[in-house]
């Protein structure tokens, strides 16, 4: 058995190919109007079909295999006899009733597919249409985003189709959105002034648009200049990173920068030779981080210790001591502890290399 039912023509010609089930099928029956077709399976399932090939149905309860089945006269009852020894009696909506629950559970569905529904025409009542209609619109606008400017204009004809009580103005949506599209990325590649542009042009095409451009434009950059700035302090170029974090506060004054940002500004200067340019940046990475966390102690102390404040690094590193779990770091900062409580320089050359 190959687990299939297919529906011919007199003349030989397969007009349905119905997949599904699991086992051997073992009988099928018509309905009396012809519109649907149960089959019975070794799998101890039964289902319903429409002509077309959809299942419409799948009745489960049979323990075992499924050897018969006939729809009665009204075409309102099916009958079934399984190997499990039982004979069950299942009430059948009409073709009808089955479409309409089946498309009424999958409205969600073509909301976020949209393009589905469009096969579908039986599901495609006016309500169904509406809902699916944003569908394309949200496709449509991210279509526009990739700079896809035709394509988003049809979809968003599509959703008009759909809903002509949507208010679109297709061309300037989809332009709109594609100049915001644009401008936020020369905004996060540092390009303010281009991303300015883009978002004027944008507000040319939709005057309707809530979009500041030049304060959009600093906000976006801002926390593009802290991540660059980050990268180049691990690299040592800590001019640089401290210009850009610099920039960044400018750039957007309401800016927040995390204290793991800060953090690695201090942990990084200081091994690469400018703990006392970023000393701020240790004490801010501290003071934003939770009362209960003590890492960025360990990197405060250690730019304290490369300024020559041996008591603050002594305090700085006992403090990461007793909270770490860690028990190698725990080690690696007591024997610091120890050496420059002994009046000596634990931070060698060789010991900052190693701990970049």
């Amino acid at each position: 058995s190959d687990k299939t039912v297919r529906v011919w023509d007199l003349e030989g010609n397969q007009l349905a190919l119905l997949t599904g089930h699991q086992d051997s099928v073992n009988s099928v029956s018509f309905s009396r109007d012809g519109q649907m077709l149960a089959t019975a399976s070794s799998d101890k399932t039964v289902r319903v079909w429409d002509l077309e090939g959809n299942q419409l149905a799948l009745l489960t309860g049979h323990q075992d295999s499924v050897n018969s089945v006939s729809f009665s006269r009204d075409g309102q009852m099916l009958a079934t006899a399984s190997s499990d020894k039982t004979v069950r009696l299942w009430a059948v909506e009409d073709l009808g009733e089955m479409l309409a629950r089946g498309c009424k559970l999958l409205e969600g569905y073509f909301v976020d597919h949209p393009e589905d529904l469009e096969s579908l025409e039986k599901c495609q009542d006016s309500d169904g249409k509406i809902a699916a209609a944003s569908g394309f619109v949200r496709q449509g606008e991210e279509l526009a985003k990739q700079g896809d400017v035709e394509a988003a204009i049809a979809k968003f004809q599509k959703a008009k189709t759909w809903n002509p009580e949507l208010e679109l103005e297709l061309e300037k949506k989809a332009k709109a959105i594609a100049l915001v599209a644009k401008g936020e990325k020369l905004a996060k590649q540092g390009d303010v002034e281009g991303a300015i542009a883009k978002f004027e042009k944008a507000k040319q095409w939709n005057t309707e648009l809530e979009l500041q451009p030049e304060i959009k434009a600093k906000q976006l950059a801002a926390p593009a200049k802290v991540k660059q700035g980050k990268q180049l302090a691990k690299e040592g170029e800590l001019t640089k990173a401290l210009s850009l974090y610099k920039e960044a506060q400018q750039l957007d004054p309401n800016l927040e920068i995390y204290a793991h940002s800060w953090y690695a500004l201090c942990w990084f200067g200081s091994l690469h030779g400018y703990a006392a340019e970023v000393m701020d940046a240790c004490e801010k990475a501290v003071a934003k981080a939770p009362k209960s966390y003590k890492g960025y102690q360990d990197s405060r102390g250690l730019a304290r210790a490369l300024t020559g404040d041996t008591a603050g690094a002594i305090s700085d590193f006992q403090e990461f001591v007793d909270w770490t779990r860690n028990d190698k770091s725990k080690a690696k900062r007591q024997k610091w502890i120890d050496e420059l409580r002994a009046g000596k320089n634990p931070f060698t050359e060789e010991v900052l290399k190693d701990l970049l």
